[in-house]
């Protein structure tokens, strides 16, 4: 794709607490769900916070369809909406008096679709925010969020605190926006569900580092696990994208790519006796915490 990026980050640095982020890389291409996946403390919420300008005391740039995110326009402003976790300082407001604070800020603002929203999640409307529950008050940031009908949104854990029906309700509705918006959505997550229905891409936060973004269908097809006849091998090491090799009665191969490491097996008469893909939940973990290339099981 190409075109303006809805969200690019430069050389973004900062720190808090004696944490470190950055320095930070990263390109959205328009139309598309990234989930940006870490571990806890790994600054998942403070980059999107710094992408808002809520965080200040930063080194290098964000930009927002090109334009600074510094500059507290209505043409950055409307373009971008945020749900963070949690929603603070909203506790003495109900959801229509919240309406009321954010909607003058979005001109493609839609009261109907705001009331078609808050029904479809089932929140009332006059109560205030600080006697709901938890789930409630995830429902209200979404509710808020998705009625700007910005074409970026940054969603921090959008589904943690959801029942089943509502995750359903609100990937429906991200489904449906995409008729009709050019969407881009940047969310945090720690749910393999979400990433596997939602995301296109998915971008890992390491050590307050970046990797990616990776498009998770072409990951998932290549990191795939091989069992092996039990004959004698070649040097492992030498065989293209192998990064695990346990010996066993059933010896048993991990690589992150498939295609070369079958094409390496096959031209040397080597016997795969099955394969198949890593579960996501497996690849996310081995991404997360992969330390060096290749690691030996004995």
């Amino acid at each position: 794709m190409s075109g303006v990026s809805p969200l690019h980050i430069e050389q973004l640095t900062t720190e808090a607490g004696g944490f470190r982020l950055g320095p930070v890389n990263l390109r959205l291409e328009p139309g598309l769900i990234y989930a940006l996946v870490g571990p806890n403390g790994s600054g998942k919420s403070m980059l999107l916070k710094c992408c808002m300008n809520l965080i200040k005391t930063y080194t290098g740039h964000v930009s927002l369809f090109g334009l600074s995110s510094g500059r507290e326009e209505p043409s950055v402003c409307e373009r971008v909406a945020f749900s963070p976790d949690p929603l603070e300082g909203c506790e003495p407001f109900t959801l229509l008096q919240m309406e009321s604070f954010i909607a003058p800020w979005y001109a493609a603002w839609d009261h109907r679709d705001f009331l078609r929203r808050a029904e479809q999640f089932r929140l009332p409307l006059k109560k205030r925010y600080g006697l709901l529950s938890q789930g409630e008050r995830k429902k209200i940031a979404l509710t808020l969020a998705l009625s700007t009908r910005a074409p970026l949104l940054l969603l921090d854990e959008p589904t943690d605190g959801l029942d089943i029906a509502s995750r359903s309700r609100f990937k429906q509705m991200l489904v449906e926006d995409a008729d009709t918006l050019e969407r881009t959505i940047l969310l945090t997550t720690h749910s393999v569900e979400d990433i596997r229905k939602l995301a296109d891409y998915i971008v890992l936060l390491k050590n307050g580092q970046i990797e990616g973004p990776y498009e998770k269908d072409a990951l998932t097809e290549s990191w795939r696990r091989f069992w092996l006849s039990g004959e004698a091998l070649p040097d492992i090491a030498g065989i293209p994208g192998v990064v695990e090799y346990s010996q066993s009665a059933f010896p048993q191969l991990v690589t992150r790519d498939g295609a070369a490491t079958m094409a390496y097996l096959t031209g040397h008469g080597i016997e795969i006796t099955k394969d198949q893909p890593l579960s996501l939940d497996e690849l996310l973990e081995r991404l997360l915490h992969e330390q060096t290339p290749m690691e030996w099981k004995g």
